[in-house]
């Protein structure tokens, strides 16, 4: 008799071991406007367990007392994590940032064309600048590319449109006004440099990266429909 009283106070001391070694966290998943989240997932941070959030945007989930955060989910959103309370935890999920402004340093090759008779002395140099606008379904940018090498100095200034082409994902293309440079040959590996007006054509791609990170690479076009120049670029900077 005194085994089997005591095969279950180990029993029941087993049992009250486990629940003091957890605890139910519950509360709810909205939007930034209160709208409940159904099939958002709010998980233990670093941990095994996970529950799906009810129809009205509720949720209840039994974890490890010794947690300290939970995170919840859902497609579309920003996670968010937030500290384990003995109260209702009430998450509100913004949308992942897809319509924003951002600004970008950006650098790259520049290839200053010369005469077609002396390909030779084609000038390879680099370019720096800087690229900003807005991104959303459709947006618009606007870009700034100079050489620092006095000589070869080539302004460029365009600005255009975007078109969201994947969440992550934008193409832009866009037009302005620069300043085309060439080198005209004045003897052997000898020549002068030239100035004129031209315009600018641009082509390329922003993405996002995560919440805030942004990069581009594109390419533009400078040319006076008889001589180009070509500027190889890829930046990158802060969506907000």
């Amino acid at each position: 008799m005194r085994k089997i009283f005591l095969m279950l106070a180990l029993v029941l001391a087993s049992t009250a071991a486990m629940a003091q070694s957890t605890r139910i966290i519950k509360g709810a998943v909205v939007d930034k406007n209160g709208n409940p989240l159904p099939g958002a997932t709010v998980e233990a941070t670093n941990g095994a367990e996970s529950t799906t959030v009810d129809a009205d945007g509720t949720f209840s989930l039994e974890v490890s007392r010794w947690l300290n955060t939970a995170t919840a989910r859902y497609a579309g959103m920003r996670k968010k994590t937030l500290e384990v309370q003995d109260g209702d935890m009430v998450f509100r999920l913004s949308p992942n940032v897809q319509n924003c402004w951002f600004v970008n340093a950006v650098g790259g090759l520049a290839i200053l064309d010369s005469d077609d008779y002396y390909d030779f002395i084609d000038d390879y140099t680099y370019t720096i600048g800087v690229m900003g606008g807005y991104l959303g379904k459709w947006g618009g940018y606007a870009k700034l590319l100079w050489t620092p090498d006095s000589e070869t100095a080539v302004p460029v200034v365009t600005i255009g449109v975007t078109k969201r082409v994947f969440p992550f994902m934008y193409a832009y293309t866009g037009a302005g006004y620069a300043n085309v440079t060439y080198k005209e040959p004045t003897g052997w590996s000898k020549y002068r440099t030239f100035n004129d007006n031209a315009a600018a054509f641009d082509l390329g791609a922003i993405f996002l990266i995560g919440n805030h990170l942004t990069a581009n690479v594109g390419m533009s076009l400078v040319s006076d429909f008889s001589t180009n120049n070509y500027f190889f670029q890829a930046g990158i900077g802060y969506a907000f």
